[in-house]
């Protein structure tokens, strides 16, 4: 199974701020603040512990292509560094299908400026209904929104050598493939009662 390391700008996130001054007991320690309705999260008590309260922020994870990967590496060569790490994947938020409606429906304005930008590459996209989500302008508009939120870089296994040490030991010499034994065979022949300690049982 695949892993993955990378850092997340929790600060990318809609409305995030920087605060001091909180904790009472503690005035100077710094706190992020993330407002839960700008970003669709989720605040729930959990379900197996009442006690516990969840704040849940949905995201996807997606490959890089291998077009953006060689534009990464091109890019550090003509810098000299020739030992660059290019990220494999985007974590992006990933806000739902109603959510999305529900911003289309209150912030007109955004609409416009999806719309706006889109238009030369698709003249049509001004027409087109913002909340059905099968339209260019819903997928842009949700693309807009979805923002990138970390790149992710899957670390490269390096051989290890086997904690175990290959015991030195004898080459088989003339060996040949299996054989076999004619049907009826007795599987026991050969052994007798003095090589009972020889026995696999």
């Amino acid at each position: 199974m695949a892993s993955y390391n990378g850092n997340i700008d929790l600060l990318s996130l809609n409305g995030a701020q920087v605060f001091k001054g909180i904790d009472s007991k503690n005035p100077e320690r710094v706190y992020v603040c993330i407002p839960a309705g700008l970003n669709e999260i989720k605040v729930e008590q959990a379900p197996k512990d009442p006690t516990r309260t969840l704040a849940k922020l949905r995201v996807n994870i997606w490959p890089l292509n291998e077009q953006y990967k060689a534009k990464v590496r091109q890019a550090a060569l003509e810098r000299g560094d020739s030992n660059v790490t290019v990220p494999t994947h985007e974590m992006q938020m990933s806000f739902s299908v109603d959510y999305i409606k529900d911003i289309v429906r209150k912030f007109p304005k955004l609409v416009e400026q999806v719309k706006e930008a889109n238009k030369e590459r698709d003249p049509e996209i001004v027409n087109q209904d913002p909340t059905d989500e099968n339209t260019h302008l819903f997928k842009a508009i949700r693309q807009r929104m979805n923002k990138r939120l970390a790149m992710l870089y899957q670390p490269q296994t390096t051989q290890q050598p086997s904690p175990y040490a290959t015991p030195n030991v004898g080459v088989a010499g003339a060996a040949t493939g299996y054989v076999a034994p004619a049907e009826n065979t007795d599987p026991l022949a050969g052994y007798t009662d003095a090589d009972v300690g020889d026995l696999p049982f």
